[in-house]
Parts: C-alpha cells; sequence; structure tokens
C-alpha cells in the first residue's frame, strides 16, 4: 500500500511543474509563496524536533564533564515562594539549572534554581560587583540570556531562517550570516568549537530537507489551488 502511495505521489511530481506553469506568472508566485511558508513551518517544527528528514533523531550532544566546585564567592537575590533573600555562597558548582554549595546566610548546604536568581550583587564586604554567574540566565551587561537544552535554536529562527518564492521558483535556506554554522551541522564538518579553540569532528545533523510528509502536504496545497473554481 505504501509503496502504491509512493509511485502515486512520483508520477503526480512529474506533472507538477507542468501545471505551476500553466498558471499566470502572479499567481504561481502567491502559490509558491504559501507553498514555501508552509514548508519553512516543516522544518521549524522538525528541527524543534531534533530529527533528520527521514525520521531519524539526531546524534546527542556529547555530556559536558563534571563541573569543580568553584572558589569564587558569589552573592545574589533568590526568588523564592513570592518572597526575595540574599544567598552568599563562597564554594558551589553549577548542576544543569542548578546552582549547589554551602549558603553562608543559611548556614548549610542549599540548592537554588539559576532562573530564580534575579540578580548578582557585590560578595559582604566586597567593593567590586564579582559580575554574573558563569552561566547563568544574566550575561555581563544584565540581560536575560535565551536558555534551553534544545539545539540550534537560534538557527531556525526568522533571522536566520528564511524563505521565499519568485515566479521561477521558491526556497528556504539560511541567510549569510548563518550559512556556515549551518553548514558544518547539516554536514558533518570539522570546525572550531570557539574562536581560537580545538577543532573537532561534529556529527551530521541534517537542518533542512524534504521528508514524504512535505512533499504530499505540498502536492495537496497544488491540488487544492487547481481545483478552485476559477
Amino acid at each position: 500500500m505504501a509503496a502504491a502511495r509512493e509511485d502515486a505521489l512520483i508520477l503526480f511530481e512529474e506533472s507538477a511543474g507542468a501545471i505551476l506553469q500553466s498558471l499566470e506568472p502572479r499567481e504561481r508566485q502567491q502559490l509558491l509563496r504559501r507553498m514555501v511558508h508552509a514548508l519553512r513551518r516543516s522544518q521549524v517544527r522538525r528541527m524543534t524536533a531534533q530529527t533528520d528528514p527521514d525520521g531519524l533523531p539526531w546524534p546527542k550532544r556529547k555530556p559536558r564533564k563534571a563541573r569543580q566546585p568553584v572558589t569564587r564567592p558569589i552573592r545574589f537575590l533568590y526568588n523564592k515562594g513570592g518572597q526575595t533573600r540574599v544567598a552568599e555562597m563562597r564554594s558551589w558548582r553549577r548542576d544543569g539549572p542548578m546552582v549547589i554549595g554551602y549558603d553562608k546566610e543559611a548556614g548549610g548546604i542549599r540548592t537554588f534554581r539559576r532562573d530564580r536568581i534575579a540578580r548578582h550583587i557585590p560578595p559582604e564586604g566586597g567593593s567590586v560587583d564579582p559580575g554574573a554567574l558563569d552561566g547563568s540566565l544574566w550575561n555581563e551587561r544584565g540581560k536575560l540570556k535565551a536558555v534551553g537544552r534544545k539545539m540550534f535554536l537560534k538557527l531556525k529562527t526568522g533571522r536566520n531562517l528564511t524563505a521565499g518564492a519568485d515566479t521561477g521558483a521558491a526556497w528556504v535556506s539560511f541567510t549569510s550570516r548563518a550559512q556556515r554554522l549551518a553548514a558544518v551541522h547539516h554536514y558533518g564538518l570539522r570546525d572550531r568549537v570557539a574562536k581560537g579553540g580545538p577543532e573537532v569532528d561534529y556529527p551530521q545533523r541534517e537542518l533542512l530537507g524534504y521528508s514524504q510528509a512535505d512533499k504530499e502536504a505540498l502536492l495537496d496545497m497544488l491540488l487544492q489551488h487547481v481545483a478552485q473554481p476559477r
């Protein structure tokens, strides 16, 4: 049954180009624009699901090495239960979304959720703000960082992944600012983990591509369009 459906889809794909060419240029461009924006939404959903076009999951990120306790003192305002209190730690470590260490204010080991840290303040007796906790929600400018464990959160935004169409073609592509990074991961190339850092071989994670469901959805849009009364 599936093979027969695939054969029928191939035959219809061969006719799709002729059907599109039979449309007036303005009508064709409008239809292509709707189709390609639907395709872009599909690509974003698949990237969010972290899968290749064939449905296989992407290779997982390598687990990070366990972090050693940090001796730099930190002090911050912590929100919990609608109240804000001061927490100060001399020895601490990050554990995913948590910060664990000896809280001087509480007199014992405490665990804090990083997303509840309102802001960092100078340690008691200190005259200089030590800055944001490494890996916290706040950067050195006091701006809230984007958080999430999924890969390529920024690549799939409208700023980096675009779609468009003219009378002769339609496309979904990464902008020039994102193309190099996207290519490294899409093809599984070798690149530096950071500027001036070591080079590593990245596993292949196909970011863009047609799935069977994509093809069927686009062809269905074409059929619905030509079936409309003129």
